[in-house]
Parts: structure tokens; C-alpha cells; sequence
């Protein structure tokens, strides 16, 4: 047996020789320790987060090398949102037990995900930035910020509890409660939140207090009226008061009253809401706009002179050229109205343009934004196209998983952490179409390399008979094959 503080080798078990060291007073600490770590472990099995992480972070000051505590408060703070901080206690993990330490794989999970890291950086801004106006009493632009932050992190409580605070200070009880809950949903026992609660529930109690005095105030003052038009009389405990002129209302009145409100809501909406919205976009994309205009202008010049062209090989004429023009130019003008509606936060108008956009019409450029959006409001297609590609990839059926997870790479190539890209490949390996397999292996290199995955990928490229390329070689191999390209981006460039 060793000494835990200086190394050598112990003659007592209770006391050592060369340091001076009390070896029960370590070994005491250490049970200790684990003590706090195993009640840390309980309560969070219990969702009591807040609570299990003061257990742990005891544990920790006892002893910091218990790696366990570690990794599970990194895994509290990462899910009560804390993305950072979650980082920091698996870093020093890692550093502390480099090797066999499941910090590692927690670690590489998130720095695999760039877009998960670019959101993790936009939640802290924009949280920064609502406390700052909180500081400076703009509670509207706070709140704006806040509900930014909770859509790219939902689990953030600092976030829901400050939204509830917001709330409560200008008295949406409602709104109030519902952050409340989500909050106590994700740490049952978070005394801030706990704290608030208890404070909402105190002037939920006061405001109907003050709303029932109001109510019999009325009361009062109606039973003293001298109106004799008003008929009144008494129904068991209750007094019903009712004018001399009233009429029960019908089902026709009712649906008519109805008909007049909607009426009057779309006026208001149309009038008042959608002229201030379009403006403000307007505003936002007239750079978009005017950039899209030119690529029409130019596309448009390019359709027509390609169509001159097979009209002389083929005989057809002037006006085929024109239509077709038209039609792609209507497929352009089409895409610049779904992004206009798609900025504004219309998604119906956005959606309903998008479907009468004809894909094949665009260029790339255009495609690439046609298929972001697409991405976006179709969400629910595409993952039904993934689930189908995929769930065809395991039942080995590969000529169905080609044909669904085809649609989904064209429409976002990193889709699922790169998995549509990496089954499309095993697919096209599997039907023994090498050409486009190594394409796919190709293209999960370029996003992702360094990967368990990437690593198959290689292999496979080697296998397949084609060579492995860097995102260098690649570019120069693009400018040599596409001189044409080049030449009319130059002409572009001239024009403008």
C-alpha cells in the first residue's frame, strides 16, 4: 500500500513513515466524498438538479479527482442549459484522467456539431444581451431576446426564470406561470424558480381578491338604482338584473356577431398589422432582393441565348425561346416571394410560393436557397423521407433508400450529423454503383473528416477504386474542368 499524498510505499497502515501523512484522514475524506456523490446521484435520478449539483460540487472540494462527480455535474449543467459550464467540468476531467474517461466522448459530441456550437454562442449573446436591457429598463426588448434564446435552447432556466420575472413585472400572471412550470419541469427543486412560484401564487391571490371586491362594488350600486327601465328579482341566493328592452340573442344574431367580428379582425390585421410588417421586411431584404433581380436578369440572358441555339438546331422558332424564359423567370420571381414571406415569418405564403417553384429551372445558387427553405418549411417531409431512407437501409432494401435519401441530401447535406450522406453512400456501395458511392464517401469527408466514420469512408474511396481528395485539390479540379463557368462569371462581373 502506497501513501495517497507522497507515494511511499507505507510500513503503517494508519501513518506514513515519510511525509507524516494520516492516512485515515484521507481515506475518511475520500469515503466522504463519495458519500456526496452517491446522494448527488439520487437526487438527480429524481430531477432535484440545483440540488444534486451543490451535492457534487461538496463532493468536488473534498476531493477533485473524483472523475465520476465530475462528468455527472458537467451533464447537470449541460441539461438545465448550461452549455458551458458543462464543458469546463468535463475539460478538466479529461485533463485530470486522460485516458477511459467518458468525458472524452461527451466533449468530441458537441465539438462535432458546429451547428450546435454556433447556436450554443448565439443563446449566450442574445442572454447577455436581454440582461443588459433589463438593466437599462427596455423589459419589451428583453423579453424579445429571451424568447429568441428559449427557441435555440429550450432547457436554459436562467432564461425561462427571467422571462417569468419579466412577466410578473408587468403583471401576465399567466405567462408567468407557464415559465414557471417549464422550469420546474427541467429542476424540480431550483429555489429561484421555487421562490417565484410561491411569489406568483401570493398576487394571483391579491389581484382576485381586488377583482371580487370590484365585482360586489357593482352590485351594490346596481341594487340602489332607481333605473325603471331595469327589471330585477331573486333566484334563490342570486339577484339577476336585466333591462326592460333585453333580448335573448338567437342563433342567427350569434353567428352574424361572429361573422361581423371577423370581419372587422382581417380589416384591423390588413389595415394596420400587415402594412407595418411588409414595410419592415421590405427594409430588411431589399439587399437580397435587388441580388436575386440580377441573377434573374442574367439567368434570363443565358436561357435566351441557349434557347436560340437549340431553335436553330431544332427549327422552333422565337416564341418557344420566350416561353420558356417566361416560365423560368415566373420560377425566380416565385422564389423571391417565398423568401420575402420566409424572412417575414409568413410560412403559408412562403410555402404556397415555394410549391410553384420548378427546381429544375434554377440555378445552383438558386437551388441551394430553394432547398434551405424547403428544408425548413417542409421539416416534417424531409424527416419522413430520412426515416424511410434509413428504415430502408436496414432492411437492406437500398434501390427504396437511394430514392428517399436522395431528396434528402440535395436538400441538406448535413442532415442528421451527415448520416443521409454516409447511408446514401453504403446504399449506392451495396447496388455496386461505385461511381456515385465514392461521390457520397467523398462528400462525408469534406464535412466531416477525422471521424470513426470518415475513417470507413477512406477505406471504402481505396476499395471502390477512386482516391481520396482534399477540399484543395478538389477546388483546383473545379476551376480546370469548368473554364465555361469562369468565363461567364467574369462576363457577369463585367456587365455589373
Amino acid at each position: 500500500m502506497r501513501c495517497v499524498k507522497c507515494g511511499a510505499t507505507l510500513t503503517d497502515p494508519g501513518y506514513c513513515s515519510s511525509c507524516g501523512t494520516e492516512i485515515h484522514v484521507y481515506e475518511k475524506i475520500i469515503r466522504l466524498s463519495n458519500t456526496y456523490y452517491n446522494r448527488g446521484l439520487e437526487k438527480a435520478k429524481a430531477r432535484s438538479l440545483s440540488a444534486a449539483a451543490e451535492d457534487l460540487r461538496y463532493s468536488l472540494e473534498l476531493n477533485k479527482h473524483n472523475i465520476p462527480a465530475r462528468n455527472l455535474l458537467g451533464l447537470i449543467y449541460y441539461e438545465v442549459g448550461e452549455v458551458v459550464s458543462a464543458l469546463t467540468e468535463w475539460i478538466i476531467s479529461k485533463n485530470l484522467e486522460p485516458e477511459k474517461n467518458i468525458a472524452d466522448e461527451y466533449i468530441q459530441a458537441i465539438q462535432e456539431n458546429q451547428a450546435r456550437l454556433e447556436t450554443i454562442n448565439q443563446t449566450i449573446k442574445k442572454y447577455n444581451q436581454s440582461l443588459l436591457y433589463c438593466q437599462q429598463g427596455s423589459e419589451d426588448l428583453a423579453v424579445i431576446q429571451l424568447k429568441k434564446v428559449l427557441s435555440l435552447n429550450p432547457n436554459l432556466v436562467k432564461a425561462h426564470q427571467l422571462l417569468a420575472f419579466l412577466y410578473i413585472k408587468t403583471e401576465e400572471y399567466e405567462r408567468a406561470g407557464r415559465e414557471l412550470r417549464r422550469a420546474l419541469a427541467i429542476d424540480r427543486t431550483d429555489n429561484i424558480s421555487l421562490y417565484y412560484q410561491a411569489e406568483l401564487e401570493t398576487l394571483v391571490g391579491k389581484s382576485a381578491s381586488r377583482g371580487q371586491k370590484a365585482e360586489g362594488q357593482k352590485e351594490s350600486k346596481g341594487n340602489k338604482s332607481k333605473d325603471p327601465d331595469i327589471i330585477s328579482y331573486t333566484s334563490g341566493n342570486e339577484t339577476i338584473i336585466m333591462p326592460t328592452g333585453y333580448k335573448e340573442n338567437t342563433g342567427v344574431n350569434v353567428v352574424l356577431n361572429i361573422f361581423i367580428g371577423l370581419v372587422v379582425g382581417v380589416a384591423l390585421m390588413w389595415f394596420l398589422a400587415v402594412p407595418a410588417k411588409v414595410k419592415s421586411v421590405r427594409n430588411q431584404t431589399a439587399a437580397q432582393i435587388r441580388e436575386y433581380s440580377d441573377q434573374i436578369t442574367a439567368k434570363q440572358t443565358e436561357i435566351n441565348n441557349l434557347q436560340s441555339q437549340l431553335d436553330e438546331l431544332n427549327g422552333t422558332g422565337a416564341d418557344s425561346s420566350e416561353s420558356a424564359a417566361e416560365a423560368s423567370g415566373g420560377s425566380y420571381e416565385m422564389l423571391i416571394d417565398a423568401y420575402t414571406s420566409f424572412q417575414a415569418g409568413d410560412t403559408d405564403t412562403a410555402t404556397t410560393a415555394l410549391d410553384s417553384v420548378k427546381a429544375d429551372e434554377l440555378s445552383d445558387n438558386a437551388k441551394a436557397i430553394y432547398n434551405q427553405m424547403y428544408g425548413t418549411l417542409h421539416a416534417d417531409d424531409v424527416k419522413n423521407l430520412y426515416d424511410a431512407g434509413a428504415a430502408a437501409y436496414d432492411a437492406k432494401n437500398y434501390e427504396e433508400a437511394v430514392t428517399n435519401l436522395v431528396q434528402v441530401v440535395a436538400m441538406d447535406e448535413k442532415y442528421d450529423n451527415g448520416y443521409a450522406v454516409y447511408y446514401l453512400a453504403r446504399s449506392y456501395e451495396a447496388l455496386q454503383q461505385n461511381d456515385e458511392a465514392i461521390a457520397m464517401f467523398q462528400k462525408f469527408l469534406d464535412n466531416y473528416p477525422g471521424t470513426s466514420r470518415a475513417k470507413y469512408c477512406t477505406s471504402a474511396i481505396a476499395r471502390l477504386g477512386g482516391q481520396v481528395q482534399t477540399q484543395s485539390t478538389t477546388q483546383t479540379q473545379a476551376t480546370t474542368q469548368n473554364p465555361a463557368a469562369d468565363t461567364a462569371a467574369q462576363d457577369q462581373a463585367a456587365q455589373q
